[in-house]
């Protein structure tokens, strides 16, 4: 979420952008004023705040990603898993959403299912009454923020634990008002289609006693035999049950009665994302006390830091406050729960990011539990380096017979929401407001280095050495596209390859070079491998969306000195009033052992997928960046190689183009825009 547009969700918290009491019914505003709508693409762009609502509404809507018919949507919340297909898929999906806005605000839940991760339905429909949950209740009055799923919760159906929020604002930066969130429980008995509020909600009345939060948010629902061994002699302080009409402080108080608690077997465990004031972020942790999941108990900070640190310039800043966080435990093809198993937790930072991406960070930690069970780092890294947050992740069936299965039955599956950067410039005109990234698997990526940088501190760690080869074992936490997104690649209408090609550092084959066959659309996937030579200082990538005269293009590159890869949006679109500013994100090429006992330098593996204005790109299972492109012309589908740089060779081989992606809403029509909608005035809340 950019600061500099209406995504950042601290300032939409706190200003006055979205009502969140329901539509008002003023007859003569309820739709906004309708604008002019005379387009010319070919031409200068209007001022986009004359153009009539929706007017935009497809020029640059993706055609392959998860993406809310219309209006606004944010978070993933929600995933799983359903084997049995009930509620028409076995992959279940929801998100954050505030129909016939394009703001945030009111926020409830939304909902698709999907038999191949790709192709997606909406649940129950596309139209306006596809809210699934929404707020209802005095703890949610104002919001269904985020939550995450037990398959089989209570009574032994699908399960959602989520945040309700009574009072707003609310964010790090300001003051927390007690009774503000809590952790409340609903279940689904038709596989999503509808939802059920437990009577006695919240199961988890407010944060622990004495805290001066910053937030207390997002619980995430896991099981660990690793913690459940460590916390067992812990008994936990039980969480009051109830704080209806927020008179009583909405704390966790070692008073309350612990009597009706009980220990369960393979409990659950749940983390909830915060921060406090004066002291820095943390995760939470609760253990499941009741067989129902009705009580819980606090067992202390699974993880906590002081404010404001960076691990390393691989690895963003842990901020202020977290949000949307997730523990996980990973081998090297899935999740390991058990001996050998990696402990992960992914969190979305906030507040130390002033330059723009919504002054958050998506990042992640890798660490030991101690035995008090609060992870103590080992490294740390970035989950996305592009306009992307609060990525969340939930566990789908290996296929009987994979390599490991017995210890890593499943894989985890991640998706994050990719927020727009167009300075909410036009925002009626467009229609829509953010997408999920294509689905991705997050793994521990393992390989061999012969490199003297291994010991500095990054993103990486060494888990093995060999002093007569003088190599090194690194891991990482990887990412790779989901193996279902090969569909887009299969499926794609037309497929070619370009020849094999050389640019040689300060020579006249830099810059722009064209590939010898044209994309006519902006919606294909490009796979390539680019080899440097050692010392180089070349840049080398690919230029996309280049407009005939090259007044509209958008270069994509390895900056080989730097260990970076960027994104120059600089001239992406002449509507000026959109956000150009570049995106970029650290990446090394390692030297790795080669033959005859000598090293090479490691090739970059690309692959970019194009999909209107979101473009996503990913480099050797280690590296993605999300960014936001939005060229005006219809022309602008130029692609090409871009290099520069005064030395060094770049080598491009096994360059291919997959055009045409398929459309992961079959269901829906071309344009399902809808009315937008003005709440009034004295808005956000009352």
């Amino acid at each position: 979420m950019s600061s500099h547009t209406p995504s950042n969700r601290v300032l939409l918290f706190a200003i006055a952008s979205a009502a969140l009491s329901p539509v008002h019914a003023f007859p003569s505003i309820a739709e906004l004023f309708p604008r002019a709508d005379s387009i010319d693409f070919s031409s200068a762009p209007p001022n986009l705040t004359t153009l009539r609502n929706n007017t935009l509404f497809t020029h640059w809507r993706p055609k392959a990603h998860f993406i809310a018919p219309n209006s606004w949507m944010n978070d993933p919340m929600g995933l799983w898993y359903q084997a049995d297909g009930k509620g028409g898929g076995k992959f279940k999906a929801s998100y954050q959403a505030h129909p016939n806005h394009v703001q945030w605000g009111n926020i409830s839940q939304a909902s698709a299912v999907s038999d191949d991760l790709i192709h997606w339905t909406d649940v129950p429909s596309w139209k306006d009454d596809r809210l699934t949950l929404f707020p209802s209740e005095p703890n949610d009055r104002l919001g269904v923020f985020d939550g995450t799923i037990i398959p089989k919760g209570y009574k032994g159906f699908p399960t959602l634990i989520y945040t309700g929020v009574k009072y707003l604002p609310t964010g790090w930066s300001v003051g927390y008002t007690p009774g503000t969130e809590s952790q409340n429980l609903a279940w689904t008995e038709d596989g999503g289609v509808t939802w059920k509020k437990l009577e006695t909600n919240p199961v988890i009345g407010g944060p622990p006693q004495g805290m001066n939060i910053t937030g207390w948010r997002d619980p995430w629902l896991f099981q660990s035999p690793t913690l459940e061994k460590i916390t067992a002699s812990n008994a936990g302080t039980p969480t009051p049950p109830t704080t209806f009409n927020g008179t009583a402080a909405n704390t966790t108080s070692a008073a309350t009665s612990s009597s009706s608690s009980t220990k369960v077997k393979d409990p659950w465990f749940a983390t909830v994302s915060g921060g406090e004031k004066g002291v820095g972020p943390h995760l939470l942790l609760y253990r499941q006390a009741s067989e129902d999941f009705t009580k819980w108990v606090y067992l202390g900070q699974v993880f906590q830091h002081a404010a404001n640190y960076s691990w390393s310039e691989w690895s963003g800043n842990w901020g202020f406050n977290f949000e949307v966080s997730t523990v996980i435990r990973l081998g090297t093809e899935g999740d390991q729960p058990g001996e050998g198993g990696r402990d992960f937790i992914c969190m979305g930072t906030e507040g130390a990011r002033p330059d723009g991406w919504g002054n958050h960070w998506p990042l992640w930690v890798k660490g030991s539990y101690s035995d008090q069970a609060q992870l103590q780092p080992e490294y740390a890294g970035v989950v996305d380096w592009g306009e992307t947050y609060a990525f969340t992740s939930f566990p789908v069936p290996r296929a009987k017979g994979s390599k490991d299965y017995k210890n890593q039955p499943s894989r985890q599956i991640l998706f994050g929401w990719a927020y727009e950067d167009d300075n909410g410039y036009g925002l009626l005109a467009k229609g829509w407001q953010g997408t999920f990234t294509l689905p991705r698997e997050i793994f521990v990526k393992q390989w061999t280095v012969s490199d003297s940088r291994v010991d500095e501190q990054g993103s990486w760690g060494v888990v093995a050495r060999s002093n007569s080869s003088n190599t090194a074992t690194l891991e990482t936490l990887g990412s790779r596209l989901a193996q279902e997104v090969s569909k887009l690649m299969s499926l794609s209408k037309s497929k070619w390859s370009e020849k094999k090609w050389t640019y040689t550092g300060g020579s006249s084959n830099g810059g722009w070079t064209a590939f010898k066959k044209q994309p006519s659309s902006r919606y294909y996937v490009l796979t390539a491998t680019l080899s440097f030579t050692t010392g180089s200082d070349a840049q080398a990538g690919f230029t996309i969306y280049k407009s005939p005269t090259g007044g509209e293009q958008t270069h994509i590159f390895y900056d080989f000195a730097a260990e970076t890869i960027r994104v120059d949006r600089s001239n992406s679109s002449v509507v000026t009033g959109f956000n150009l500013g570049a995106e970029a994100g650290k990446f090394r090429l390692w030297n790795v052992p080669g033959k005859n006992g000598k090293t090479q330098l490691q090739d970059l593996e690309l692959k970019i997928f194009v999909d209107n204005s979101i473009v996503e790109i990913y480099a050797n299972d280690v590296f993605a960046l999300t960014t936001r492109v939005y060229p005006w012309r219809t022309d602008s589908v130029g692609l090409g190689y871009y290099t520069a740089g005064s030395s060094g060779n770049v080598t491009f081989s096994n360059v291919k183009v997959y055009e045409g992606l398929t459309n992961a809403w079959p269901e829906r029509p071309a344009n399902t825009a809808n009315k937008l909608v003005w709440d009034g005035p004295n808005v956000p809340w009352p």
